[in-house]
């Protein structure tokens, strides 16, 4: 006799967290492109290449990337492709291993960032960051950061590497 389970049903909260995410991931997703786009030239996910390799040292293997910016690896490929065309990032044999390919940002995909970090803060200001208190953005950290460390296996994002951060920038 076959045993049949019933999930519980999530609660009318529940639900809605889960479809909140979903939406406030998909609209700051378009905003972010399209300020990018706009001032810049880029897509964001290109934008996104640039400051995971930055945030990474300056490279990383192709296959890590592709994870990191949730992306299949053909997808990563493509991205990679368009930045290498511009002059932004390269790809390199990985030392002692022929088949493996790193991505690296150049000294020209270093400055565009440089160049581009205020618009950028002043975006992510407007889009996230003013709607809410201190303890909101405080507390909104602190739980997407338990959700990424449960779906993706670590925390990311606004870890800037300390030889990047300006002497009057706190870590966020």
């Amino acid at each position: 006799m076959e045993v049949i389970v019933v999930a519980e049903l999530l609660d009318s909260v529940e639900l809605a967290v889960f479809e909140r995410l979903i939406d406030v991931g998909k609209l700051l997703e378009r905003r972010a492109d399209r300020a990018t786009r706009e001032h810049i030239g880029l897509k964001y996910v290109q934008y996104e290449v640039l400051i995971r390799l930055r945030n990474a040292g300056g490279e990383l293997r192709m296959t890590e990337l592709a994870n990191k910016v949730v992306s299949t690896p053909s997808g990563q490929t493509y991205q990679l492709a368009q930045l290498e065309r511009a002059g932004l990032a390269e790809r390199v044999i990985a030392p002692g291993d022929e088949r493996g390919v790193l991505a690296r940002i150049t000294e020209k995909g270093r400055a565009l960032l440089r160049e581009v970090s205020q618009h950028q803060n002043d975006m992510i200001v407007e889009a996230v960051i003013a709607p809410l208190t201190r303890e909101q953005v405080e507390a909104a950290h602190r739980i997407l950061g338990a959700l990424q460390l449960h779906l993706r296996g670590e925390e990311t994002g606004g870890l800037i590497p300390a030889s990047l951060r300006s002497p009057t920038s706190s870590e966020e």
